[in-house]
């Protein structure tokens, strides 16, 4: 018997599949950084940030540029003269020049990112202020390889929520969304180093409006449905420009947040009020004494935050966008109004009469020695 069952067990070890299409690492060009950009005349530059794997080579990480009227295409030219075959199963970035989001169907060249079934729709998509070329052959010695350090850089952004990831599939969601427009986080490359620098606002045609720096970008991860988890803000109360030791802020940890939006249609226009209830924890008051003037201090951060909020959201209704997704809540409670004006969203919630108010809790002051 245990020699039928040895035979049994040696018949079903030979039919398995074996290894016999392997392909080595380092017969592989393993694209995990993919950078778009305009050059001087207006041509599409595709750029490639590869790892090496090679023991003999010197240099971990390989760049590559070429001009081309698609990313299908810029594939065709990179093969030419890579010596591995290319997989972009392993994207981790995808750069977009400025330049690009400035240009009607720019999106029409990601189809074959997302017609591509080995292709990886998870990777993180950032926004280049200025130039592409510069980050991606930027390589930091002090760090690890560019791409990885991207990823990191944008994950541990998103997890302070100095900033939030973005996705292909994100941006792809955001194209067909009709009740609210896109948003992608924003890098600068300045002295030789790679920083967040808030977002970059798109139309519902996907193209360029304007950026917003990072404590905006923080209040609109306020005003949106964002997950907040480790949320730190800093409000300036009042600035003196002459001394700056006199300005008086305060810097925070959101902790509960309570968002309540209500819609309705009046006079031909949709009417949002919206209340957001904030429990902070102060980690830093300038100026200020939080236990001997909480009252106040509750006060003056309430009036700050709703002129700081009522502005932004003032900014997006003037270039007809919706990057908060007000949208999303004129379709479930007044779906028969926003029907009519489904395809054209942006004028008509550049015509909404929004208001917000601010209510504010200090639930910790911190320590204090004195």
């Amino acid at each position: 018997m245990k020699v039928k069952i040895y035979f049994l067990l040696l018949l079903c070890s030979l039919i398995l599949s074996a290894c016999n299409d392997k392909t080595n690492i380092e017969d592989i060009t393993m694209t995990l950084m993919l950078g778009i950009d305009l050059g001087e005349n207006n041509e599409l530059i595709v750029y490639s940030s590869n790892p090496v794997f090679d023991k003999e080579v010197m240099d971990k990480n390989e760049e590559y540029s070429v001009k081309a009227s698609s990313l299908r295409e810029a594939r065709g030219e990179l093969d030419s003269f890579l010596a591995g075959t290319i997989s972009k199963g392993k994207m981790q970035v995808l750069l977009i020049g400025k330049k690009v989001l400035q240009s009607e169907n720019w999106f029409a060249l990601l189809d074959t990112l997302y017609r591509d079934s080995f292709s990886s729709i998870n990777c993180k998509v950032m926004v280049v202020e200025d130039s592409v070329a510069e980050v991606i052959y930027s390589s930091p010695s002090d760090k690890i390889r560019l791409p990885l350090h991207m990823v990191k850089l944008i994950e541990t952004g998103d997890k302070r929520h100095i900033t939030q990831e973005t996705t292909l599939h994100d941006v792809q969601s955001d194209h067909y969304s009709k009740t609210k427009t896109g948003f992608i986080p924003r890098i600068i490359y300045k002295n030789k180093s790679i920083n967040l620098s808030g977002f970059t606002l798109l139309n519902h045609k996907d193209m360029y409006v304007s950026d917003i720096n990072q404590y905006e970008g923080e209040l609109l991860q306020l005003l949106s449905s964002t997950k907040l988890d480790q949320l730190f803000l800093t409000t300036k109360l009042t600035t003196d420009d002459t001394d700056p030791f006199q300005t008086k802020l305060l810097s925070y940890n959101v902790g509960d947040l309570k968002r309540e939006v209500k819609v309705t249609y009046e006079n031909g226009q949709f009417v949002f009020k919206t209340d957001y209830s904030l429990a902070i924890y102060i980690k830093e008051a300038l100026n200020e004494n939080p236990y001997k003037d909480r009252e106040k201090m509750e006060k003056e951060l309430k009036e700050k935050l709703t002129a700081d909020f009522n502005k932004l959201v003032k900014s997006f209704q003037d270039n007809g966008i919706d990057p908060v997704g007000f949208g999303e809540y004129a379709r479930a409670f007044q779906y028969k109004h926003w029907k009519k004006v489904s395809d054209n969203w942006g004028d008509a919630f550049g015509k909404s009469n929004i208001t917000i108010d601010v209510s504010v809790r200090i639930k910790d002051e911190g320590l204090n020695m004195r």
